[in-house]
């Protein structure tokens, strides 16, 4: 026999505690006939016990008979931090204004007369519930809020700034955490900037969590001022130091790829985790750049006579498995050109109608909006923003440019 489903949705996991709980005209009884979860206790050990063995949504605390230690269960409920947030019903008689008044005194959250009908106890009971799912939403947000400002401060604080380029960077999450991410840091004593674009398979809270492993672990193995966070690493050191030794920027970029799939694949592998990656080394002097795109959309050159140049995959996604080979490609931006790397929450944005902004609009908003770094990311996010509307966002957006200034 199917068990009957609670109006108003799933079934709420009571603990009856007291007198109420034996019998078959008691409250235990007509939670159960409402299709609800029902345990009993006593006041006191047992009831605190239980409590802390499993979850309950609800304490309907009855009160209704003189002497019990009903006051005492509730001051030690309320002063256990992982307790603390159940809500608690208390029965007692209705003209006992006393006894109620007390125990509201002590942090019960509501009370049912000790003669009831049904319709009172729905009420009851699903106020207690609304008030839960409330005071659980609440601590949700704040903890999220917390999140997305840790999170924050895993972006560069400021772009690297040299004589003959410009960057600049937008990042948009879709939720209030991202699974995106992008850095940019300067490489001493050449003065090679870095430029990295990222995006973690997945979204909210897991992939959040590998964005900042992905992130920490690029820049630790490339940066040489970074010393300290390779200590953390551990057995990988080695590893480390060769790419903090390589010849050239290529070489430094393909070990750095190298190093952090390996990481991820051998420590995380049961995760499924991965993360598509563009890293570039720049040379402000020249323009001269190295780059890897691993499994990453196609970084592209805007040239001012508006051609545009695609720099396509050189390597797997990082993450997906060991010993995976990453080569790298190399260009020039010479003044005027324009570097731009993102993630594909910015092709994929659809609007209300289902339509993709696709590589036709990005281009042509790129085109637009030349020629220094700071407004083609304002044109190309106004411009995206015109076409999607009010739509709801899908996929978190990364959007980083490096400009040739002269």
């Amino acid at each position: 026999m199917t068990a009957p489903q609670p109006p108003g949705g799933a079934p709420a996991r009571v603990l009856v505690v007291g007198p109420a709980a034996v019998g078959d005209d008691t409250i235990g009884h007509h939670l159960q006939r409402e299709g609800h979860v029902v345990d009993t206790a006593r006041p006191g050990a047992e009831a605190l016990a239980k409590l802390r063995a499993e979850p309950f949504d609800v304490v309907l605390l009855d009160v209704a008979v003189p002497g019990t230690d009903g006051p005492r269960f509730l001051e030690a409920l309320r002063s256990d931090a992982d307790l603390a947030d159940v809500q608690v019903i208390v029965a007692a008689p209705a003209d006992d204004l006393e006894t109620l008044g007390q125990y509201l005194e002590l942090g019960a959250d509501d009370y049912l007369p000790r003669v009831f009908g049904p319709a009172m106890l729905r009420a009851r009971l699903g106020a207690a519930l609304d008030r839960r799912r409330l005071r659980d939403a609440e601590s949700l947000s704040r903890e999220m809020a917390v999140a997305r400002n840790i999170q924050r401060d895993f972006l560069p604080e400021a772009l690297p700034v040299a004589r003959g380029v410009e960057l600049a960077a937008v990042l948009h999450p879709a939720r209030q955490v991202s699974g995106d991410f992008y850095d940019a840091f300067v490489l001493a004593p050449s003065g090679t900037f870095v430029l990295v674009v990222g995006d973690v398979c997945d979204k909210g809270v897991g992939a959040a969590l590998f964005m900042a492993l992905f992130r920490s672990l690029i820049r630790a193995s490339a940066d040489p001022v970074g010393g300290g966070a390779i200590q953390m690493i551990g057995g990988r050191r080695t590893l480390v130091r060769q790419a903090l030794d390589s010849a050239t920027p290529a070489d430094l970029l393909t070990r750095v790829a190298g190093f952090t799939n390996d990481y991820i694949a051998r420590l995380h592998g049961r995760t499924n985790m991965f993360a598509t990656v563009f890293l570039a080394a720049l040379t402000p002097a020249t323009g001269q750049f190295d780059y890897v795109n691993a499994g990453h959309e196609p970084a592209l050159v805007i040239v001012p006579n508006g051609a545009i140049l695609g720099l396509m995959p050189t390597g797997p996604a990082l993450g997906l498995g060991p010993d995976q080979s990453f080569l790298s490609g190399e260009g020039t931006l010479e003044p005027g050109h324009s570097l731009v790397a993102f993630t594909d929450g910015l092709v994929e944005a659809r609007n209300q109608a289902g339509e993709a902004f696709g590589d036709a609009r990005l281009e042509a908003a790129l085109q637009a909006h030349r020629p220094s770094a700071s407004s083609l990311v304002r044109g190309v996010v106004e411009t995206l923003q015109a076409f999607t509307g009010p739509a709801e966002p899908h996929d978190d957006l990364t959007l980083l440019v490096a400009t040739r200034t002269g």
